[in-house]
């Protein structure tokens, strides 16, 4: 009888393909690429690519905050923009005052519906 292991997409693919890259506890010729946690540095074979700290570039941004003032709710940002609702309300109280935040007129949508 053979035995059939199943495996995932993410196991079938080697560890650079998936921009984790192989890693080594020192330096060495092939691991040139620093990655920091909170437990030290180890080194990669492959270079950080992609969009990490800025979520919401400086032009999408002002669009956000322009719609969030004009009564858009975070859930409709949300689906507009492919962007967490956590992330649009955290970035638009960090943006505008208290105050200001508090006088927006917020449509109250509920998000488990769909029209």
């Amino acid at each position: 009888m053979g035995l059939l292991l199943k495996m995932s997409k993410l196991v079938d693919q080697s560890p650079s393909s998936r921009n984790k890259g192989n890693t080594s506890k020192v330096k060495t010729k092939t691991h040139i690429y620093p990655r920091r946690n909170r437990w030290g540095t180890v080194w990669s074979d492959t270079p950080v690519s992609g969009v990490r700290r800025n979520l919401i570039n400086k032009k999408t941004g002002n669009k956000i905050i322009d719609e969030f003032k004009n009564g858009f709710s975070s859930i409709q940002l949300e689906e507009k923009y492919n962007i967490d609702n956590d992330t649009i309300l955290r970035f638009v109280k960090k943006s505008i005052s208290n105050d200001e935040f508090d006088r927006i007129e917020k449509k109250r949508v509920n998000q488990h519906t769909k029209n």
